[in-house]
């Protein structure tokens, strides 16, 4: 009788046992199979190695007072590697940002909103930014991966004093697309 009695509490720790570990399988398998979903998709490995392997182009901005010299009105897509040269006698920057689509440098004018290129209503990235002395390089360069089909504004949004206008209201800006 005494083994029987043992047998059976025995019997009965182990379906709850097994019950118990059924339930976490399915949480487990659950949660995994909700990550799986929720991943964003691959991109291609392909294209993984052409941006990782492609060798840079590399572009110099030059800027003046109140303006960028020969901003071109197209660039390629890929790896571009920009460096910026400040030819004026004040110190100006030169800031990249890639436009919402359907925003332009003219409505940022107009509405005056050329302070705000980092903003999220105006742009989707802010690229980088290099700031030069008058005469000088910036010490640096800004990589980045022109995407096709958009639009990008290179602007200076510095000012003389902290009453004057700013640099772009000023003139010092452009923008570039990528086909």
């Amino acid at each position: 009788m005494l083994l029987l009695t043992w047998l059976t509490k025995r019997v009965a720790k182990s379906r709850f046992a097994v019950r118990l570990l059924a339930r976490r399988i399915e949480r487990v398998t659950a949660v995994i199979l909700l990550l799986w979903i929720a991943q964003p998709a691959p991109i291609p490995a392909q294209a993984q190695s052409d941006a990782r392997t492609a060798e840079p182009v590399h572009f110099a901005v030059i800027g003046t007072d109140y303006a960028f010299l020969h901003l071109p009105a197209t660039l390629g897509a890929g790896p571009t590697l920009f460096s910026f040269e400040n030819r004026g006698t004040k110190r100006h920057e030169m800031s990249i940002a890639l436009l919402r689509a359907g925003v332009t440098a003219d409505s940022l004018i107009a509405r005056g909103s050329l302070m705000t290129v980092s903003s999220r209503a105006v742009s989707d990235s802010l690229i980088g930014l290099l700031v030069a002395r008058p005469g000088e390089w910036a010490g640096g360069q800004l990589y980045a991966v022109l995407l096709p089909g958009r639009t990008y504004v290179v602007v200076c949004t510095l000012r003389d004093t902290p009453d004057a206008l700013p640099h772009a209201v000023l003139g010092m800006v452009g923008t570039f697309r990528v086909p």
